[in-house]
């Protein structure tokens, strides 16, 4: 009898495993093409920050970045890009990238379909391209979530899948050291994600050690001969939509809203 259950249920079991993966790893290409990482040889990686723009820490990062004439990527929150439309002025004015991380930051966003990941990215497209005049052509969905209803709603829209190679984990209680150990050794072309701003639904918004860890970094990094660039330098893509989405995508989202 034990056999025989095991015999039904381990097929699933492992189907829902690869599901899990696809989802989870961001290297993972299964629902999409992802990018994870840059070419190697370059000398140059990608400083990426997550959940922004948030004040007293993007701005107290961007201080950092400025000082040391160092460009990055930002990944920013609409809900947070209507609060603080001046500070994401100040990451485009100079000289980073602004890219999307979704409306609301949602963490069961995952069970979600796809209109709804359709309304969250373009209506932070929007928000961003209020504030500064363009839409972003990168996304990195929450928490690097990934399904095939994300890409779904990724095909009405002009955007590239980005995850990371290394992350911070520092949107949880950590310290710069425990962050440091994360980026030990990094290689060129690698994607390095770090969390700058509060997401809507953060138990925790200290981003102390975040800044602490940042000036170590970049220093780690010279030494170890690696530039640090925007994405759009990084991987040799469009950091900015030249057009706007797709015509079915914006009637899609107003028909989307209507029904709200």
């Amino acid at each position: 009898m034990i056999a025989a259950t095991a015999a039904i249920f381990a097929p699933a079991a492992g189907i829902l495993a690869g599901l899990t993966y696809a989802t989870v790893a961001p290297s993972c290409g299964f629902w999409g093409p992802v990018v994870s990482r840059g070419p190697a040889g370059s000398h140059r990686v990608a400083i990426t920050f997550d959940d922004g723009p948030t004040p007293g820490a993007t701005d107290v990062i961007l201080d950092v970045l400025r000082d040391a004439g160092v460009r990055a990527t930002f990944f920013v929150i609409g809900v947070n890009v209507r609060k603080h439309p001046g500070l994401l002025r100040r990451i485009h004015a100079e000289g980073h990238l602004v890219a999307n991380h979704s409306f609301n930051h949602s963490h069961y966003g995952v069970m979600r379909l796809r209109r709804y990941w359709l309304r969250e990215i373009i209506e932070t497209d929007a928000a961003i391209e209020a504030a500064i005049g363009v839409r972003p052509a990168m996304y990195r969905p929450p928490v690097g979530l990934k399904t095939g209803h994300t890409f779904s709603a990724m095909r009405s829209t002009p955007h590239a899948m980005i995850t990371w190679s290394r992350r911070a984990i520092d949107g949880l209680p950590t310290t710069p050291q425990r962050i440091m150990g994360r980026f030990r050794n990094v290689a060129d072309g690698e994607i390095l994600l770090l969390h700058d701003g509060v997401e809507p639904h953060a138990r925790n918004a200290d981003r102390s050690a975040t800044i602490a860890a940042v000036p170590m970094l970049l220093d780690d990094l010279r030494r170890a001969n690696l530039a640090p660039v925007r994405l759009d330098e990084l991987l040799g893509i469009p950091g900015y939509q030249s057009i706007g989405v797709t015509a079915a995508g914006v009637a899609e989202v107003v028909g989307a809203g209507a029904a709200r």
